[in-house]
């Protein structure tokens, strides 16, 4: 597929030059002569690379260039001045533009700046998708992969969805990811944590209530499900709520309409559940803690979330991930050899949300480039002592330098196996011996 560059000049005969040059080195080109014309483009087109000259006529482009980068995030922008402003030419690198060329433009060196754009937009690119990033989930793991391709295909339909998983696996960003892939993604998502509320008080948020209906009620209240009439709405911690109200939301399930705290009639609703929760449903039931005629109304599909401790290949991408997050105002920061082990190690009882926290932790207390075990939250420190058993070592060992040696190689299988010295039939084996699911 051609590279498509779009050059913006005031002058014709520069923009047919240039464009004859790229020509024929195989680009495919297009030009624009003013900004309005050339932000119409960018709108409808979609470019590879831009080049931009400094001046269009009396128009600095400076404003254009803040236009195009707002509009067009990410494309490596080149400009060109004629007039020995190198002050200028640097502030639009400060803008955003990827580099700088003074005119007379010499195509050559043109043309080495161009390709470096767009080596590095391609770098960026294979980042990305290393990183395998779905709707919030930054993920190698084939596994988790699958199960949101899962959740992609349910989320077209209008099926109840339960979410089941441990806490800080990511329940509510799999919500997220449901409601954006909808029919009913224009509406905002509705949640509610049934967890958090009082019996009293969830029934009053759920269901709503008319003025009057107790002291204090001064006017009319719309309940969540009303809230969330034409979308979805995402019950949190389904598992800590009454039987009592467990019964209101299973009438609302099964007949699409609620009935406000102190009203006399019913108002129908158009509502797609979402519902999660991070304990065993069928363990409540059986103890008639939890509805059984509710959780099969819930349950017409139902989606797992992995806890971290079976995902060890995302653990380096994570943490790099949440120190690029929060090391923003200091030089890049690394994980130590002994962290990265300590990470591989420890089985992360909070999930994700406990590595992201230990991450935020390491980062503001460090005093260095590299995050080491000190800097570490106390608990963590304490991990770190602990010796494994004796039998476990040295497939914790083999274990660690695979996981290590795929990050190296950013997961690719045939370099890992070629630098650890085994085939790569040995090398799956091991992936599947150590619960490493590398996509």
């Amino acid at each position: 597929m051609s590279i498509n560059i779009f050059i913006i000049d005031d002058k014709v005969k520069v923009c047919k030059s240039l464009a004859i040059n790229f020509d024929q080195m195989g680009f495919k080109t297009s030009w624009a002569n003013d900004s309005l014309t050339a932000i119409s483009s960018i709108g409808k087109n979609d470019f590879d690379l831009i080049i931009l000259d400094l001046m269009l006529g009396d128009e600095d482009s400076r404003d254009l260039l803040r236009q195009i980068i707002s509009l067009r995030k990410g494309i490596p922008v080149i400009m060109i001045t004629g007039y020995g402003s190198i002050e200028s030419a640097v502030d639009t690198i400060k803008i955003g533009a990827y580099d700088y060329i003074q005119k007379p433009v010499d195509f050559d060196v043109l043309l080495k700046v161009v390709e470096s754009a767009l080596a590095k937009g391609r770098r960026e690119q294979d980042d990305e998708a290393r990183c395998e990033e779905h709707g919030g989930f930054i993920t190698k793991n084939s596994g988790l992969i699958k199960t949101l391709a899962k959740a992609r295909k349910l989320a077209a339909t209008d099926l109840p969805i339960l979410i089941l998983g441990e806490n800080g696996t990511g329940k509510e960003v799999l919500a997220d990811y449901i409601h954006e892939h909808s029919g009913r993604s224009s509406s905002c998502l509705q949640k509610i944590n049934c967890a958090a509320f009082q019996e009293s008080i969830l029934d009053n948020e759920l269901f709503g209530h008319n003025k009057g209906a107790y002291t204090g009620a001064n006017s009319d209240y719309k309940g969540i499900f009303e809230r969330a009439d034409g979308s979805n709405l995402f019950l949190d911690e389904i598992g800590d709520m009454s039987l009592a109200i467990q019964a209101k939301i299973l009438r609302t399930l099964q007949n699409k309409e609620v009935r406000r705290i102190g009203g006399d009639k019913t108002i129908t609703v158009d509502v797609r559940f979402l519902a999660a929760t991070n304990k065993n449903l069928e363990e409540l039931i059986s103890r008639k803690e939890f509805r059984e005629d509710l959780f099969y109304r819930l349950s017409t599909a139902v989606i797992k979330l992995p806890p971290l401790n079976q995902r060890k290949e995302d653990i380096p991408i994570l943490g790099e991930y949440f120190m690029s997050e929060y090391c923003k105002n200091s030089d890049k920061k690394e994980l130590s050899s002994e962290v990265l082990d300590l990470f591989l190690d420890y089985p992360w009882p909070g999930n994700i949300r406990e590595l992201k926290n230990t991450v935020q932790y390491a980062c503001a207390v460090t005093a260095g480039d590299v995050i080491l075990i000190e800097d570490l939250p106390m608990n963590m420190q304490h991990a770190s002592e602990k010796e494994a058993p004796p039998e476990n070592i040295r497939e914790d060992m083999e274990r660690k330098l695979i996981l290590k040696t795929l990050l190296k190689n950013d997961y690719n299988k045939t370099k890992t196996a070629e630098e650890l010295r085994m085939s790569r039939k040995t090398l799956y084996n091991k992936l599947e011996r150590y619960g490493i699911s590398v996509s």
